[in-house]
């Protein structure tokens, strides 16, 4: 009989029932066994949309009294480190939902107690990592040479236009996006250096540069979230961010973190680049205002996007798995692109909420090392907060951590 690992989740909000619970409902070697939130209107919805035994109101009560092997902590970033902690010190395995932490204190506290315990730890987001077949496949040739020594690179994100219907900002989240220990868009956003690092390797130091542009902002009251929530029958029909841009915004609050981030990355392996996060207030055309990584060599360069997963053009076509009438490789997204509908994922694509949650079981089960783990979590970590030490001092900022590349 095949083992299923037994699972707690503590926040039930929009991420965990858009991705996690519908995926985790569905498989074969899991078991939702218990749901944990402050709002008992999102726990009673989980446990009737998605199967789990148990609620719980109290995240200690749940590490204490559920009958479980791990925790998925998908809470706001303020949470993180102590949710972490307790959860490793009572022996459960974790799945850490973007960021690791804030800052490295917290990070380092978490990586403490994690070590301490030998508990498996998932640091998300695992988008743009080797967990990522190509991902894997496009660090393979670079470290092979395809691009010959690195010049340098540039990266933009600024959001999806998706978060509203020709708007700006996130529509929803205070203590998510907004708050001072949210982090801010720098931190929702780790995804930018966790794509250099997948394909480049490890950073060296950081220069920055930030600043808070717009202090306050509007968004869709918190109770919108649970009225839909209760109107929901269908598992797969949770996804609250096609929702939410179309509903009122009428609560006023305070930008209290880092809207605004431009950092310039030298790698270790050579390479300086620019990697700019900016959370944008008003509208903007589809298709325009971001950029996927561009990195230029001495004998090729790498894009990614216009309309490609990536390519490659090169000096070493040997190296490269083929080539095109136009002298590219292309490499072609993965999944069912006449289905996709932004915020659902793509069928058969790489959605990372769900290759971590089956890499995180599987982790356990087989006692293996993930390959997004701690040591991962610390260095992305440490690439933003140290742009944040960077701007504070005007100073260029070396990181301590590394990574095996």
């Amino acid at each position: 009989m095949q083992r299923k690992v037994k699972l707690g989740v503590v926040g039930c909000g929009v991420v965990a029932t858009a991705y996690y619970l519908p995926y985790i409902a569905k498989m074969k070697n899991a078991e939702l066994v218990a749901v944990c939130d402050r709002f008992e209107t999102r726990t009673k919805a989980c446990m009737r949309l998605f199967g789990a035994r148990e609620q719980y109101l109290d995240y200690q009560d749940m590490i204490d009294r559920a009958d479980i092997e791990a925790v998925l902590i998908l809470t706001a970033p303020g949470t993180h480190a102590r949710f972490a902690i307790a959860a490793a010190e009572a022996g459960k395995h974790i799945l850490l939902q973007k960021p690791m932490a804030t800052n490295m204190e917290d990070a380092n506290a978490i990586a403490d107690a994690v070590r301490r315990s030998d508990v498996k730890a998932v640091i998300e987001p695992s988008a743009g990592t080797n967990l990522d077949p190509d991902v894997e496949l496009l660090r393979g040739l670079v470290k092979q040479g395809v691009l010959g020594d690195i010049l340098w690179f540039s990266l933009a994100q600024t959001g999806p236009v998706s978060y509203g219907p020709g708007l700006g900002n996130n529509a929803y989240g205070q203590d998510a996006f907004f708050t001072k220990d949210s982090g801010g868009f720098l931190f929702d956003y780790p995804y930018a250096p966790a794509q250099i690092v997948g394909i480049l390797g490890p950073c060296k130091s950081v220069t920055a540069t930030t600043n808070l542009s717009v202090g306050e902002t509007d968004i869709v009251p918190e109770h919108r979230y649970d009225e839909f929530l209760k109107s929901v029958e269908d598992p797969d029909a949770c996804n609250y961010w096609e929702v939410v841009p179309n509903l009122p915004r009428t609560k006023r609050v305070k930008v209290e973190a880092v809207d605004n981030a431009y950092s310039l990355y030298e790698m270790k392996y050579g390479g300086t680049g620019s990697c700019h996060v900016g959370r944008t207030f008003h509208p903007r055309l589809p298709d325009t205002g971001d950029g996927g990584l561009q990195i230029y060599g001495t004998n090729g360069n790498l894009i990614l996007g216009s309309g490609y997963r990536a390519s490659i053009v090169t000096k070493h076509k040997d190296l490269l798995p083929s080539i095109e009438e136009d002298g590219w490789y292309h490499m072609y997204p993965r999944g069912d692109f006449t289905k996709a509908k932004w915020p659902q994922p793509i069928p058969g694509a790489f959605t990372y909420y769900h290759e971590s949650t089956r890499h995180f079981v599987e982790c356990i089960i087989n006692d293996s090392k993930p390959l997004v783990g701690i040591d991962w979590g610390i260095h992305i970590t440490e690439m933003m907060a140290g742009t944040l030490e960077s701007s504070k001092t005007g100073k260029r900022y070396e990181m301590t951590s590394f990574l095996d590349y």
